[in-house]
């Protein structure tokens, strides 16, 4: 039962899978500056909000798992090539729905 507490696996693909929804909708700024349209900003950000919810109504998350959860997420980001200041603000973000 303890060893369960640090199974964190689903939480880190979940984590990935909500940066994969966010990097396909919102993608990072190209060179010529262009952005997605605000509206099409808030439909993304409201269906991830609806799969944090759908996720923590089927799976019981410590502290452990949220970290975990919320690092994935963050280092998809990263690597997909958003600002840190950035990727800091949405992870705070998501962790604060979890």
């Amino acid at each position: 039962m303890t060893l369960d507490w640090f199974d964190a696996d689903d939480a880190e693909k979940f984590g990935q899978s909500l940066a994969q929804l966010f990097i396909e909708n919102i993608p990072p700024r190209t060179e010529g500056g262009r952005n997605i349209a605000l509206a099409n900003q808030l439909e993304t950000v409201d269906k991830m909000y609806l799969q944090i919810e759908q996720f923590k109504a089927d799976h019981k998350l410590n502290i452990y798992k949220k970290s975990k959860l919320g690092s994935a997420f963050k280092f998809e980001l990263i690597t997909a090539g958003y600002e840190s200041a950035f990727v800091e603000q949405v992870t705070k973000g998501l962790l604060l729905k979890l």
